[in-house]
């Protein structure tokens, strides 16, 4: 497939006027309106993206601040069996885990533990359950009995290593699911727990453990209200999850790598982070005391969805106005260009030779005063041109008058006739038709200075000078006169039809072996003459036609210059049919290669008595 060539786009000094003031308007009112929309849709998205920024770092420090005061409460939950001697020295008697399943706590000593952890637990219907594994792997905990196992080796736990190296501090354990319960729930559980200690000796007794419901979290966070499609994460330093509140668009996978980032920090801030290819705007707050991070991540394209809709608003009515004035803007445009566009065609045709332009004043402004310039330019070029030529005209019939004068006829004629006598005493009769053809000629010529001329006698005049060619070009030549009866008294311009005989011969047929034909016809056509020459020769090509007309209508030395001295005998027969009866009349030609030449001459017809002044 062949590539599409780009069409190279002119410079600017090349364009028309139209274009370049459609081109100013539309770089006018576009360029503003970008910039306004550009601006006002940046400032809003900023304005709106810091409005939620700032919105949503409170709600996640107020939510951490609520969970800091929850662990708090814990974290001293978990140090009350410490002050209690009784509790004390119940997880004292069974810390040796050499007892294990050998030996059980007694009925009254369960019922202590109990009444102590039901104290501990009453009115929070958020603790699953608190329990106290002693050294020996007994379990004391509110939790039914049928719903937990008596005895577990916590040491096998996943999360003890942590609460031994806390070393009797509190721990906080992410969502994990104990072993210990029976239940087939599948449930997980965020855990506060410590080391218990001997206060005097500092030998371990046991470890307590609070079990948190999810219900936690959801309590917390469903005092404040968030982004509808955005999400919540409660992670510790080491990025363990602790709670999480919608997806936000996230899968699991991309959660994992949410909590798991280098970029969120150990410390309270607002960035924006590109997960697979979808930027969010992550609010983080860190609190120092539970190493926890509440991180809200919202979706920027839900937040910028009400700026979309302005945005999309504003390209409309950009794009509205945009057109609107691009309308008026062409209308415009052509209201001022057309009055130019068209003074440049009137002066192209006046370049080309043809005076009788003149534009239409619709103004009187600059254009209409240029306008009326033109007008007058013009008609004063036109009778200038037609001053020169009629003076012109007027020399060379002078000349001719003088030439005329210069030559007496009488000695011509008594020499041509003397020519004849001896031609046919020596029984040269070729010589003799010619001189006497040619002493027709030169007494229709030279003899009369009438412009005006009966067609018999135009037509005679034409015959003598075939009869000259015929002896020329002998049976080559061929040339048939068709005249419509009762048109042989009408006048006719004098010498009319021997220059386009002559144009016939020499450009026709003259240069073609087997000859050709010549046809001299003249007809009437309702109040006009049509007179006619043509030819079977060689013809006319549309580019040579387009000259030639272009030449006849042409001032006489712009057709000299184009057509040589054929164009100008051709050109001086159509200026004066024009010059005799108007515009409307002349001399027209056509041809095609191959089929011949015609040219036919219009002119009016006269009335008996009707002259030329």
């Amino acid at each position: 497939m062949k590539s599409l060539r780009t069409l190279p786009i002119p410079p600017f000094s090349h364009w028309s006027l139209r274009s370049k003031t459609l081109l100013i308007f539309m770089l006018l009112i576009a360029i503003p309106l970008s910039l306004q929309g550009g601006i006002t849709y940046y400032d809003f998205s900023t304005s709106v993206e810091r409005r939620t920024a700032d919105y949503s770092a409170q709600l996640v420090g107020q939510i951490n601040r609520n969970l800091d005061r929850t662990f708090m409460e814990m974290q001293r939950l978990s140090l009350m069996p410490t002050y209690d001697p009784g509790v004390l020295g119940i997880l004292r008697k069974y810390r040796d885990p050499a007892l294990a399943t050998n030996q059980r706590p007694t009925v009254e000593e369960l019922e202590k533990m109990l009444l102590y952890i039901a104290g501990m637990t009453y009115n929070r219907p958020d603790i699953r359950g608190i329990q106290l594994f002693a050294g020996s792997g007994y379990t004391f905990s509110n939790v039914d009995a049928s719903a937990i196992r008596s005895f577990t080796d916590v040491k096998r736990e996943a999360w003890y290593e942590r609460v031994k190296q806390a070393d009797g501090a509190w721990v906080a354990i992410p969502k994990h699911r104990p072993s210990y319960y029976f239940d087939d729930s599948g449930q997980d559980y965020v855990s506060v727990a410590r080391l218990i200690r001997e206060p005097n000796t500092n030998e371990g007794l046991g470890v307590v453990k609070i079990d948190l419901k999810e219900d936690v979290f959801r309590q917390i966070v469903s005092n404040v209200k968030f982004e509808e499609k955005g999400g919540l994460l409660v992670v510790n330093s080491r990025s363990e999850l602790f709670f999480q509140q919608g997806s936000g668009g996230l899968t699991p996978e991309m959660m994992d790598e949410l909590r798991h980032t280098t970029a969120l920090p150990q410390a309270s801030d607002v960035r924006h982070m590109d997960i697979r290819g979808k930027t969010y705007l992550a609010i983080v707050d860190y609190s120092d005391y539970s190493d926890l991070k509440v991180i809200s991540y919202i979706p920027v394209e839900s937040l910028l969805k009400e700026t979309k809709d302005l945005r999309n608003f504003t390209f409309g009515i950009g794009l509205f106005c945009l057109v609107s004035a691009g309308a008026l803007a062409t209308f415009f445009s052509y209201r001022l260009s057309r009055p130019l566009a068209a003074l440049k065609n009137k002066m192209l045709r006046v370049e080309q030779g043809s005076f009788k332009q003149s534009v239409r004043v619709e103004s009187k402004d600059e254009i209409g005063q240029l306008s009326r310039g033109f007008n007058r330019m013009v008609e004063e070029i036109d009778r200038l041109v037609h001053e020169v030529f009629v003076i012109g005209l007027r020399e060379k019939e002078a000349e001719l008058a003088v030439l005329q004068s210069q030559i007496n006829p009488h000695f011509i004629y008594n020499t041509l006739e003397s020519i004849n006598m001896l031609a046919l005493k020596r029984q040269n009769d070729d010589v003799s038709d010619m001189v006497s053809a040619l002493g027709r000629l030169l007494r229709y010529t030279v003899g009369r200075n009438e412009r005006l001329v009966r067609l018999r006698e135009e037509l005679e005049s034409a015959a003598s000078y075939v009869k000259i060619q015929q002896l020329r070009y002998g049976e080559r030549l061929k040339v048939m006169f068709d005249v419509e009866e009762g048109l042989f008294g009408h006048e006719v311009p004098k010498l009319l039809f021997q220059p386009l005989v002559e144009n016939a011969i020499y450009h026709g047929i003259g240069d073609r072996e087997e000859g050709g034909t010549i046809w001299i016809e003249v007809v009437r056509f309702e109040e006009e003459l049509l007179l006619t020459v043509r030819d079977d020769g060689k013809g006319m090509s549309e580019d040579e036609l387009r000259q030639l007309r272009q030449s006849l209508a042409a001032p006489p030395l712009s057709a000299a210059e184009a057509a040589g001295e054929h164009g100008l005998a051709l050109n001086n027969i159509n200026q004066r049919l024009m010059l005799m009866y108007g515009e409307r009349y002349g001399l027209h030609v056509d041809g095609s290669p191959g089929e011949g030449t015609a040219f036919t001459i219009t002119i009016p017809i006269r009335e008996e008595g009707e002259h030329d002044d």
